[in-house]
């Protein structure tokens, strides 16, 4: 009778075809023991040494003697390295790393989303309990959300167009993947696997990875990923070097990367110099203060320097920002049909059909005319702006700061920055990174969801609003097909309004919601031209 194969917790990468020697896979293998194991592969290993922990002495002292001896650690490394012929061609190496052995793997050799791809294969969509995921709407946010019990992705609050997902764990349907799978970048799981059936289990394991079967349920998880592979950031990088020393700007610039006060902003340096500030970031303005050597040998050394803001309340810095960071580029490459996104430090890639259906969308908006003309930006901040512009057209009134208290999840939250008497609720921004247009974009959508939900909040806009502008009647929910909702972003360039690809992706999900309550959703360009030739006379 044949010993029952015992349940063993596995994790396992899998190498990429590029690494076939074992000392371009692992990090100081000269230091490493090595024994082949009964023809599976080579296991790897390094001494275990007992340490005490650090918390021993700085709580307890002296207080348990010798018995201290019996809570000191044993740390113990270990990583197996199969080749494994996984089609009548084809042969590939994973990694299984056992105790702290993933800590010998040099970064970059593994297949990214492994893992994630044979666990979206062989999960039960409808039997998830974990998911980790990041989301692109604002400033990128990290959140790992668990189900007290198994549910669907929609119970998690997935935003398919704005969210990463970098693991999902849930409950398999596939016999010989154990109960409960894990997938990232590894793949995790506790299975009836061990030297006498791993070989079988890595082919099954693979030809699940190549599986095209995920996309019926989760066809959407391919929209958006993070570009992690050294290689392809690095080439990516050169592409990104390459467009700036031809002066190619249109599909890279620079901006502000997170929300600031333009109140109480006096201006911005490349140099840490407050007497010689400019109205905005801009990536010309970046390259003609580096001195002539880095200018006349670009290289992406030169975006380590620092861009630093001023306070206009007080001389006083008040933000910076590695000039890295405040860089954004689109790189299409039309041969792989891969579109590659720079946005705040990171590289994405973004399934081209997805791509082109936010790109062609925003051209359509930004390219529509809007019934109202709003001036030129020739003031300090936004709020002197808005103030200028009604003060000068009576067609407008000034709704910038003047904050409605609202109950619920709400605070403190404006209507709008400028209202017209015919109904248009404007939303003014400077010009910035995705973390900063895409909360515009989320102030018109609460703001125009209140207005017809909630009698409470048309009653507390009334009251802001001056006479000639106030809503015929508060107590009635209003025909949101009166209204148009237009979103004024500040912009100094002199080309056609181009904003982050996230945000575009925010600013479609935003005009889909307000045009599904009825209203008209447009965009306006506001030229800084004239404010910036006046800071540099």
């Amino acid at each position: 009778m044949s010993q029952e194969i015992p349940t063993n917790k596995l994790s396992v990468y899998l190498i990429k075809e590029e690494y076939s020697e074992h000392k371009d896979i692992l990090k100081k293998i000269d230091t490493l023991q090595s024994k082949d194991v009964n023809g599976v592969g080579v296991l790897y290993f390094g001494e275990s040494h007992t340490f005490k922990p650090s918390w021993l002495d700085k709580f307890f002292g002296s207080a348990l003697g010798d018995d201290i001896k019996k809570l000191f650690n044993a740390s113990s490394k270990a990583i197996l390295l199969p080749k494994v012929k996984v089609t009548n061609d084809k042969e590939r190496i994973f990694a299984i790393p056992f105790g702290y052995g993933w800590t010998f793997l040099n970064h970059g050799i593994w297949e990214e989303r492994f893992g994630l791809k044979i666990t979206l294969n062989t999960v039960d969509p409808n039997n998830l309990r974990r998911i980790d995921k990041k989301n692109m709407s604002s400033v990128p946010k990290d959140t790992s959300e668990q189900l007290s019990r198994e549910g669907v992705a929609a119970d998690f609050g997935i935003d398919i167009e704005q969210d990463l997902i970098q693991s999902i764990t849930g409950k398999t349907k596939e016999e010989g993947f154990g109960k409960t799978i894990t997938g990232k970048d590894s793949l995790s799981l506790s299975v009836k696997v061990d030297l006498s059936n791993i070989k079988e289990f890595l082919k099954q394991a693979y030809k699940k990875y190549e599986s095209d079967e995920y996309k019926k349920d989760f066809g959407w998880i391919d929209q958006i990923s993070e570009v992690k592979d050294p290689k392809i950031i690095e080439n990516l990088n050169n592409g990104l070097v390459d467009n700036i020393k031809n002066n190619n700007f249109d599909k890279v610039w620079m901006a502000v990367p997170e929300l600031v006060d333009w109140a109480d902003v006096s201006g911005f340096s490349y140099k840490n110099d407050k007497d010689d500030l400019k109205a905005d970031i801009l990536l010309a303005d970046f390259i003609s203060n580096l001195p002539d050597s880095e200018k006349n040998n670009l290289t992406l050394d030169v975006f380590n320097r620092r861009i630093y803001c001023f306070g206009a309340s007080s001389d006083e810095l008040k933000h910076q920002w590695k000039a890295f960071n405040c860089l954004y580029c689109e790189i299409q490459d039309d041969k792989e049909k891969k579109t590659h996104l720079l946005s705040n430090g990171k590289w994405y890639e973004v399934e081209n059909d997805f791509a082109k259906q936010v790109n062609e969308g925003y051209q359509q908006l930004r390219d529509n005319t809007v019934s109202v003309s709003l001036p030129a930006y020739k003031c300090k901040n936004e709020n002197e702006y808005n103030k200028e512009t009604a003060k000068n057209n009576t067609d407008f009134c000034c709704m910038d700061r003047e904050l409605i208290s609202h109950g619920g999840g709400y605070s403190k939250i404006e209507f709008c920055d400028l209202y017209t008497k015919d109904k248009k609720i404007i939303h003014v921004k400077h010009y910035g990174g995705s973390s900063v247009l895409s909360h515009l974009f989320s102030q018109g959508v609460v703001s125009g969801e209140l207005l017809l939900a909630d009698k409470e909040f048309r009653e507390k806009v009334n009251e802001k609003l001056p006479n000639g502008y106030k809503l015929s009647n508060p107590n009635d929910k209003p025909n949101s097909s009166d209204f148009q909702i237009i979103f004024g972003i500040i912009s100094s360039s002199s080309k056609p309004l181009e904003i982050p690809f996230f945000s575009k992706v925010s600013l479609r999900n935003a005009k889909r919601r307000l045009e599904t309550y009825g209203y008209k959703v447009l965009l306006q360009k506001i030229s800084a031209e004239e404010i910036e030739k006046t800071k540099k006379n």
